[in-house]
């Protein structure tokens, strides 16, 4: 049996959410859209395909797109909101958080910039390229 997942989102058709209270269910058409998309760079994609079943998340991002990377107070390691650029920077954020977590900085890069007061100072970073 081959299984295929496809996700994703699409733009800005994606609403604002409450993480405490947002939608679980899967919105089937919304998959079948994503199907259609995806048979367009892949032909294992056709009238044959059937989705099985679905799940939904949240998609977290901070405002200006940049992740929080902080010891959020003494023992609590924050390393989060990557929005779609989290899968291409785990391994780096994994390194990053074990140094957080051992030494209580990180060794291999500056992150002072990733800071969630970034948004009281009014230093937030802003990015064009988001994923």
């Amino acid at each position: 049996m081959d299984v295929v997942v496809v996700g994703g989102h699409f733009a800005d058709a994606d609403p604002d959410a409450d993480p405490r209270r947002f939608d679980e269910s899967t919105d089937l058409e919304w998959a079948a859209t994503a199907v259609e998309r995806a048979s367009e760079y892949a032909e294992y994609f056709g009238l044959e395909t059937r989705i099985k079943r679905g799940w939904t998340g949240l998609y977290a991002v901070t405002p200006d797109n940049h992740p929080i990377v902080e010891e959020s107070i003494p023992g609590l390691v924050t390393v989060s909101e990557f929005s779609g650029h989290g899968f291409q920077h785990a391994p780096a954020a994994g390194r990053v958080a074990a140094d957080l977590v051992c030494s209580g900085e990180p060794r291999h890069v500056d992150t002072s910039a990733l800071t969630r007061d970034r948004f009281e100072t009014d230093d937030a970073l802003f990015e064009r390229n988001v994923v």
